[in-house]
């Protein structure tokens, strides 16, 4: 029970609004929250050599799985970088930890900026199943939070219990930086 609450709690330091379906930036989206929260589970993602990453198979390891949508672009995706080095000194192997291209057709130089900040976790792009198969592209449409002008807002964070569930959705920056974040993020 303490694993599954320690996603809500994160997202309360970081809400803008409490009372928010998604915490964080708000924006006029096309897609519902539960399809976003479904999307998690239905979407392919690939890696660099194009090999998938299986999410429901990492997330069976009993950690809770941060899901985060990452820009080379987006200046508060940059931000977020000196948390994430934090992470990886206090408690790389608490959570699953997974980054997703924030445009697929940006992967190359996602991949390439991500590289340079040595962290331990990779980051993947979604497949191109959604180029050929309808509801793939439908479940991509809404793991982005496809805005209702057809945009994404990034970053963005899925949180998914040790359960699989998504928790919470974080839209917009987060600082695990600062200490209480990181004690947060590093509680058992």
């Amino acid at each position: 029970m303490k694993h599954l609450l320690v996603p809500l709690a994160l997202a309360a330091l970081f809400a803008n609004s409490a009372h928010a379906e998604i915490v964080g930036v708000q924006a006029p989206r096309a897609v519902s929250e539960d399809e976003m929260k479904a999307s998690v589970g239905e979407v392919d993602l690939v890696g660099a050599n194009g090999a998938p990453l299986d999410l429901r198979a990492l997330m069976a390891n009993g950690r809770p799985t941060l899901v985060s949508l990452w820009a080379y672009w987006c200046p508060n995706c940059l931000a977020e970088m000196k948390g994430f080095k934090a992470i990886a000194a206090a408690c790389p192997d608490r959570w699953n930890i997974v980054f997703v291209s924030a445009r697929a057709s940006d992967y190359p130089k996602d991949a390439a900026k991500f590289k340079t900040y040595g962290l331990p976790w990779k980051i993947f792009r979604v497949g191109d199943s959604t180029k050929t198969e309808v509801a793939k592209a439908k479940s991509a449409r809404a793991f982005y939070g496809a805005t209702a002008d057809g945009g994404v807002v990034t970053p963005l964070h899925y949180f998914i219990g040790a359960s699989g569930r998504v928790d919470a959705i974080v839209s917009g920056r987060l600082n695990f930086a600062e200490p209480q974040r990181l004690a947060a993020f590093c509680a058992d």
